[in-house]
């Protein structure tokens, strides 16, 4: 009887094998992972490459010139918004004051930008107070309430942009005379 009992025999392989198609899926998601780190790499250094060039091709402005230049472009801008208007005229002087003096004045209110300001020592008092007086003139229509607007005159914003113009230049002939003194001194 125990002659008839047979061993069991060994699993027939059908299909693929699985350690082979194991190795391939492995192989795959190698090939799918280096060419994604492949392209991340040319992207980042294509990026780069072209922050390298706008930095070469874009000269900087000094601060006069960039107020120059918004000044320019401001009343073309703004003209028929009295708000936005003054708020560009408002934002050129202080990031002009901001650049030329080395103090943020782009994130203070005027009365803050008034003390730093009336700290300043090479400027003249009467030039000092005109620049606050004329961030204090254009705060009541930069802050009035929507509902309030009142349409201004274009003679008026004129006069403003001049004003703005006026103050930029002669605070950047004090900044030019300074400047010839102290190489006068030096040689």
């Amino acid at each position: 009887m125990l002659e008839d009992i047979h061993d069991i025999r060994p699993p027939v392989m059908t299909g693929l094998d699985p350690v082979l198609v194991r190795w391939l899926v492995w192989g795959a998601g190698a090939v799918v992972l280096f060419a994604l780190v492949a392209l991340m790499v040319r992207y980042w250094l294509k990026k780069r490459k072209n922050r390298t060039q706008e930095a070469q091709a874009l000269p900087l402005l000094s601060p006069y010139e960039t107020a120059v230049r918004d000044l320019e472009r401001c009343m073309a801008d703004f003209g028929n918004d009295a708000k936005i208007y003054y708020f560009e005229l408002g934002r050129i002087v202080k990031a002009y004051v901001s650049g030329t003096f080395q103090i943020n004045c782009s994130e203070m209110t005027s009365q803050e930008m008034a003390r730093a300001v009336k700290r300043l020592d090479f400027l003249d008092i009467g030039l000092k107070t005109e620049l606050i007086r004329f961030q204090d003139q254009c705060d009541p229509i930069r802050y009035m309430p929507l509902d309030a607007q009142v349409p201004l005159d274009a003679g008026r914003m004129q006069q403003d942009l001049a004003l703005a113009g006026n103050l930029v230049a002669r605070i950047e002939q004090i900044v030019a005379d300074a400047a010839t003194r102290e190489d006068a001194e030096d040689a």
